[in-house]
């Protein structure tokens, strides 16, 4: 037996890194509609719930799922005491830390948001009082074109709180991802939406180094997406 273990350790020491045993801790935050976390039951649904799924009946793993607030999530990106995060783009400063896929779990856009359908016709969001959620950068393609200063938006906890203040007419827009403002604004009357079209983030699943061998999930990844064409 030590003969064979010493042998799958030189030779495929990927498939020991997912070992049936090994349970991994995966961190992520209320994400709709790709991860929505229902806080009465401490359930997950949502698509990249069945991407871990999935990932964890074909590695034989177990992947324990926790929620945090996003501004949590981004400091224990750092601490190295959870196993893998999702869904998160991926940057020079979070890979010091963490090893990601290189398949995405999905791409999506920034979405403006607004009370009027006619001020989604404007290009010229110079004076106008915008609110995004606090820790997500607004990207230098978006703030150019639409001529946004970063120091006049509005920052928020969260994204209900977002949608709050646009409801009051305390702002006149927001943004956020779009599919995810969809999800938030039905919730509301009369929001009006528009796909910014100038920027696109992948996000991906990544693990704590070390922990296991991103391209046993980037396979993982490609075998469900095939599966759900």
């Amino acid at each position: 037996m030590r003969a064979i273990i010493l042998f799958l350790a030189l030779n495929y020491p990927s498939l020991l890194l997912a070992a049936p045993s090994q349970t991994l801790r995966c961190v992520t935050t209320h994400y709709p509609p790709f991860t929505v976390y229902d806080e009465k039951t401490d359930t997950f649904t949502g698509l990249d719930i069945e991407y871990l799924t999935f990932i964890e009946r074909n590695l034989n793993l177990k992947i324990d799922v926790v929620h945090l607030p996003w501004a949590r999530v981004k400091k224990e990106m750092t601490l190295g005491y959870y196993d893998c995060y999702f869904s998160l783009t991926n940057n020079q400063e979070r890979a010091k830390y963490l090893d990601f896929t290189s398949v995405p779990l999905h791409t999506t856009k920034f979405g403006l948001f607004t009370l009027s359908e006619d001020k989604l016709l404007t290009n010229n969001l110079s004076n106008a009082t915008i609110a995004m959620l606090r820790g997500v950068a607004l990207p230098e393609v978006i703030a150019t074109k639409y001529n946004i200063d970063e120091s006049n938006l509005m920052r928020t906890l969260l994204t209900t709180d977002t949608f709050g203040l646009l409801e009051k007419n305390r702002i006149e827009y927001a943004i956020t991802n779009y599919q995810a403002g969809l999800w938030y604004s039905k919730e509301y009357k009369k929001v009006y939406a528009r796909q910014l079209n100038e920027f696109t983030f992948p996000t991906y699943i990544a693990f704590k180094h070390g922990v296991i061998d991103t391209k046993l999930i980037d396979e993982q990844i490609k075998r469900f997406k095939a599966q759900a064409q």
